[in-house]
């Protein structure tokens, strides 16, 4: 039998055991942190809130899609700028391509002037046979004693098929070096062999021709009106069948050179070619180097003494005669005086400065207004802003486009039905290309 001290011991021995295991397993939980104290709750339970909060991270998300939805944005428009840069660098490299193919073939109009046959005056202006109203366009050469080459039965053809000009004025100066009234007999044959074969040129290529009698620094046309009588007597009795043929008695009379001075010397050089030729159209100068159209308007020659085909020149420089000297030219032309424009060109009267395209396409303008017959100065390679072709040219036809000068490719782009009109500025815009010269 067990002792009750021997039962006090076992139970006291259990309840030793009991709290030493409750104890260690209670020890081991409070280090592992499983063991929360009531007056830990309320702290729990804040930071359990505290971790729930970050959850809101949904603003977080749209930024990141925010993002996104730019950087797809910025890629589409980054390809679409590509795009379109690679879309001008096409149509650059295909403009330069074009440009290059002009610049290396031989330049060519898609236009046909026409030829009219016999030509008149008329209430101002000139008519065909059946008084159809006229226009001739075309280029002067520069001193046929300088520049021959230009003025050869080749490039007469090449102007006639390429430009499609229908009018050639050949520029034989009088007085300056090698002129015609001061070289000599040997050079004076030489000169008219010259003018043969370019009045040749023009017939068999159905143009007209300018005979230009060239004083320039003889300013006035009575220091050689003898050597002019002869001369003019001599072509018209050579051409005399040639309904092609016109007669410029003095291109640009100047200094104090009167009207006067010019109705004078025109009474005694006219009748030289009306005896052989009673209707030659003939173009008289005016004073001021053919700037001054009042004088001749106020006091024109006597149409029952000379014949009615007698036309006035005038001529411009666009960069030097503006706005002021086209209402002169206006005026006249509205009083009904024929007036031919027998020179001109895109810059100053000194060849100073830059072809001025705004001008320019303000004289084209007139021009094409009243129909106006013309032609440019000047067809030469010389170092001239005025000249038609490069000074680096040696070629005298079958020019390309880069063989031109800038005054030179105006002029082509005006006769082309293709001209470039995005580079003539403003709305001075050319109207239909037909027709310019000068000189």
């Amino acid at each position: 039998m067990v002792s009750k001290k021997q039962k006090f011991l076992t139970v006291i021995l259990v309840i030793v055991l009991a709290i030493v295991i409750v104890g260690g397993v209670f020890g081991i939980s409070l280090v592992k942190g499983r063991v929360t104290f009531p007056w830990q709750l309320e702290t729990s339970e804040a930071k359990t809130e505290q971790v729930k909060e970050p959850a809101k991270e949904e603003p977080k998300l749209v930024i990141k899609e925010k993002k996104q939805d730019e950087s797809a944005k910025k890629e589409q428009e980054l390809k679409k700028a590509k795009e379109e840069a690679d879309k001008k660098a096409q149509e650059e490299a295909e403009k330069e391509a074009k440009e290059k193919e002009l610049a290396e073939s031989v330049i060519q109009t898609d236009k046909q002037l026409d030829y009219y046959g016999a030509i008149h005056v008329e209430d101002g202006k000139l008519y065909d046979e059946v008084r159809n109203e006229v226009r001739l366009t075309g280029i002067s050469t520069n001193n046929l004693s300088w520049y021959p080459d230009f003025a050869s039965a080749d490039s007469i053809k090449f102007l006639k098929s390429n430009l499609g000009i229908n009018v050639i004025r050949l520029a034989l100066f009088t007085s300056d070096y090698d002129g015609y009234c001061v070289a000599g007999a040997d050079k004076q044959q030489e000169l008219k062999k010259i003018i043969d074969e370019a009045v040749q040129a023009a017939t068999d290529n159905e143009m007209y021709v300018i005979l230009d009698w060239h004083t320039l620094n003889d300013a006035n046309p009575n220091e050689y009106k003898s050597e002019a009588i002869q001369f003019f007597g001599e072509m018209v009795r050579k051409y005399e069948s040639n309904e092609n043929v016109i007669y410029e008695i003095c291109n640009e009379p100047n200094d104090d050179t009167t009207w006067e001075d010019i109705k004078a010397y025109a009474k005694e050089v006219i009748p030289v070619i009306r005896r052989v030729n009673g209707t030659a159209l003939i173009l008289v100068g005016t004073p001021d180097g053919c700037t001054d159209l009042d004088s001749a308007l106020a006091d024109p020659l006597d149409s029952d003494a000379f014949g009615t085909n007698i036309m006035y020149t005038y001529h411009f420089n666009a960069r030097t005669q503006k706005s002021r000297d086209r209402n002169t030219l206006s005026n006249a032309l509205e009083e009904g005086l024929p007036v031919f424009i027998s020179q001109f060109s895109y810059y100053s009267a000194d060849d100073v400065g830059d072809l001025d395209k705004h001008e320019a396409a303000r004289w084209d303008d007139l021009l094409d207004e009243y129909n106006l017959s013309s032609c440019i100065w000047n067809l030469s390679n010389s170092d001239e802003g005025s000249a038609l072709i490069n000074n680096s040219c040696d070629k005298n036809y079958d020019f390309n486009y880069d063989d031109l000068s800038e005054q030179g490719k105006h002029f082509f782009d005006k006769l082309s039905e293709n001209r470039k009109k995005a580079e003539i500025p403003e709305k001075d815009e050319v109207k239909d290309s037909k027709e310019i010269k000068r000189r």
